[in-house]
């Protein structure tokens, strides 16, 4: 790459940043194109330009870099996942799905691909195949988006016990994710796990820096179990552990609320 084409690049990521800051794809795609201006055989360039063209919904002007790109590189794969990308959005599922089929055979780990096929195959009445998509995308990216659609699918097919058990490896596998392991939570919850949850939960409570937070989140699923007691000590318990919160933090709207909750708990409690 000349000089030239180099201060043209550095032009190009500057302008890119500050167009996705601005939402403005109409300069991000005019910085693109100068610097295709200077490498018009560039089909890396070509397909950033096909995307950005996707985003902005210009079908023909990303249709028109998609094939110039390829002709140019046609072993650049990505090209179809792109393709694929914007036939669902034109609507056209179908065609959409037999790209995806096409690109997957030739690229299994391509987690973003294993994502959409799976929307499509669960919008189709198969959410099996679905499943088995994301699994793989599970596996294959560290990205803990793909295990939390993993288990809002299964969540949904009535699968609670799998959806928490996904949610639990792919924590694992990367030194525990607090936003996969609070999604595991809820969904046991919902599926009325009590033990489940109550086991959870005295895991956060251990190990979390504001543990009366989950005390008071104990107490609330004991007394909507009917096990009055054991939540009257979990209120104890939550607010002995406020209590050590330090004051500038209890004046926030949201530690006001629980500390006017645990104090509730407390009169209601039977005097003994």
């Amino acid at each position: 790459m000349t000089r030239r084409l180099l201060t043209f690049a550095a032009t190009l990521f500057g302008a890119l940043a500050a167009a996705f800051a601005h939402g403005d794809l109409h300069e991000a795609i005019d910085a693109v194109s100068q610097v295709i201006a200077e490498s018009p055989g560039d089909a890396a360039l070509l397909l950033r330009r096909a995307e950005l063209h996707r985003m902005h919904e210009d079908w023909p002007a990303a249709e028109a870099d998609y094939a110039q790109a390829r002709k140019l590189q046609p072993d650049m794969e990505v090209v179809t996942f792109g393709l694929a990308q914007m036939r669902l959005a034109q609507g056209r599922e179908k065609d959409a799905l037999k790209l995806l089929d096409d690109f997957l055979v030739k690229r299994p780990e391509h987690a973003g691909g294993r994502a959409l096929r799976a929307g499509i195959l669960e919008k189709r009445g198969d959410w099996k195949k679905a499943d088995a998509d994301l699994a793989a995308a599970v596996a294959a990216s560290p990205e803990p988006h793909y295990a939390s659609a993993r288990a809002q699918l299964l969540e949904r097919h009535g699968q609670a016990d799998a959806a928490s058990r996904c949610l639990d490896q792919a924590s694992r596998a990367h030194g525990r994710v607090p936003v996969l392991e609070q999604q595991a939570l809820e969904i046991e919850e919902r599926a009325g796990l009590t033990d489940t949850v109550l086991r959870r939960l005295d895991d956060f409570i251990a190990r979390e820096p504001r543990p009366d937070i989950w005390l008071a989140r104990k107490a609330r699923l004991l007394e909507k179990a009917g096990r009055a007691e054991e939540a009257r000590a979990a209120w104890r318990l939550a607010g002995a552990a406020f209590e050590k919160v330090p004051a500038d933090k209890r004046a926030s709207k949201v530690n006001r609320k629980l500390a006017a909750e645990i104090e509730a708990a407390r009169a209601a409690a039977p005097s003994r």
